[in-house]
């Protein structure tokens, strides 16, 4: 269905932004009752949901926006590996790194620590004052 594959296409490159029924359907050039159908597809999948604006006519109407990732701001697309969390998409790969930078950053602070420690401890040593 080329019209399905358009309506997506245009959404996942407006990733994050709504867009309404009635805009949709004007560019892809079909009915209105045609692109609330394909719409209420579309939202059945993980990757879309509502939005209550549309950026195209700026009206304040219920609109549809492909979920985009809240680390890299890259569109998720449908069959991608991705989590929400507390309402916010995410990679997998983008939570993955998410998760080890909070690991590193960690394991930098306990390096720092440690050495410190050692110096003091050598310092004591040298001094005599164990």
């Amino acid at each position: 269905m080329i019209t399905a594959e358009a309506v997506r296409r245009l959404l996942l490159d407006a990733a994050g932004e709504g867009i309404c029924d009635a805009c949709l359907a004007v560019a892809c050039s079909v009915r209105l009752d045609e692109m609330h159908d394909l719409t209420d597809a579309l939202l059945t999948t993980t990757s879309f949901h509502r939005r209550d604006g549309c950026i195209s006519c700026r009206r304040s109407v219920a609109a549809i926006a492909a979920a985009k990732c809240a680390h890299c701001s890259r569109p998720v697309v449908p069959g991608e590996d991705a989590l929400e969390i507390n309402g916010d998409m995410l990679h997998a790969v983008c939570f993955m790194r998410l998760a080890s930078d909070e690991t590193i950053r960690k394991s930098r602070k306990l390096s720092q620590r440690s050495r410190r420690l050692i110096e003091e401890a050598q310092r004591r040593m040298r001094e005599g004052t164990v």
